[in-house]
């Protein structure tokens, strides 16, 4: 892994290649998965889109197919970088897991409609901010975008009020984890 509390925008990690513990590329990141609703929730599955395959730990596939995501618990990853996921099973002896009841970014955060408390519409979500912390990777905050803060000095202001509130030390265009009320219906509801 790279340096503790390193930030990382989750759309650079999206696509990278992945790679089994004999270093051979089986696919690419997809998704991550987090506990929530901790006030900093931790990364505790990665999803990994296979490359063609027609097997998957024990259970053999009818036929060969290259549309197979797998989610992978957060213990079975070596590395994580904007360059590479290095698992530390071999394909296909994956640990699969299943994605019933989990929460994933790509999914179920990033592009979403952010709403304050009482419902009036913020933004969507243009990026998640993701932090390195204690060997493991966390959701920091959600990234809006730089232009729509100039066009909207509200918005700026009401940001402003929540990073001091969560004395958060992001940049503007950070809306800082904490201040995530609830996901409600596809939107993220923010509130201080």
């Amino acid at each position: 892994m790279a340096g503790e509390n390193e930030s990382i925008d989750f759309s650079d990690m999206i696509g990278v290649k992945a790679f089994d513990a004999t270093g051979r590329h089986i696919g690419h990141l997809q998704d991550v998965a987090i506990e929530w609703p901790p006030a900093i929730p931790l990364v505790t599955y990665v999803a990994i889109h296979l490359n063609w395959t027609d097997r998957v730990g024990e259970v053999a596939l009818v036929r060969r197919s290259e549309d197979v995501v797998l989610l992978l618990p957060w213990h079975d990853v070596d590395e994580l970088t904007t360059d590479a996921v290095r698992v530390r099973s071999e394909h296909p002896d994956l640990p699969v897991e299943t994605a019933a009841g989990k929460m994933l970014v790509r999914r179920d955060i990033l592009d979403k409609q952010m709403v304050d408390d009482n419902g009036n519409r913020l933004q969507r979500v243009d990026d998640v901010l993701m932090e390195r912390r204690a060997g493991s990777l966390a959701v920091a905050g959600l990234k809006v975008s730089a232009g729509l803060l100039v066009a909207s000095p509200g918005l700026k202001r009401y940001i402003l009020v929540l990073k001091r509130r969560f004395s958060s030390g992001y940049d503007v265009e950070v809306i800082p984890w904490q201040a995530v009320r609830s996901i409600e219906g596809g939107s993220l509801v923010i509130g201080g």
